[in-house]
């Protein structure tokens, strides 16, 4: 069954149903703050690479640069979020283009999406230590 281009929007974390576009962003800065458990990273080439196991944010990130980010004034910033938020992480919706007027929202579900209620469940595999 193909999903309309709407609900492929909403999946993907961002809405084109209004005026104005609307994007959920998630920091992976506070995910490192959180301590967050589905957080995971590795060792290549000498920098330390952080991601999401959850697929929430789907680029790894340095995490010597995101430190060094984070002691700006603008801080690291937030990535476009590839599925739904879950609930320690530290997400926003930002509008795209706010100089263009508080124009409302004729999708209000995207805007209190992300504020479920989510179970994470973590198992090891055979053969991890």
């Amino acid at each position: 069954m193909r999903q309309s281009a709407a609900a492929t929007a909403l999946v993907a974390g961002s809405c084109r149903q209004c005026p104005v576009s609307c994007e959920r962003v998630v920091q992976p800065a506070g995910c490192v703050e959180a301590d967050c458990p589905r957080l995971y990273s590795y060792e290549r080439d000498g920098r330390t690479w952080i991601g999401c196991l959850e697929g929430i944010y789907q680029v790894e990130v340095d995490l010597d640069g995101l430190r060094r980010l984070q002691r700006t004034a603008a801080g690291f910033g937030g990535l476009r979020a590839a599925r739904e938020p879950l609930g320690i992480c530290r997400s926003t919706v930002e509008r795209t283009f706010e100089h263009r007027g508080a124009s409302e929202c004729v999708n209000p579900g995207f805007l209190l999406s992300g504020a479920g209620e989510y179970v994470v469940t973590a198992s090891r595999r055979a053969g991890d230590g």
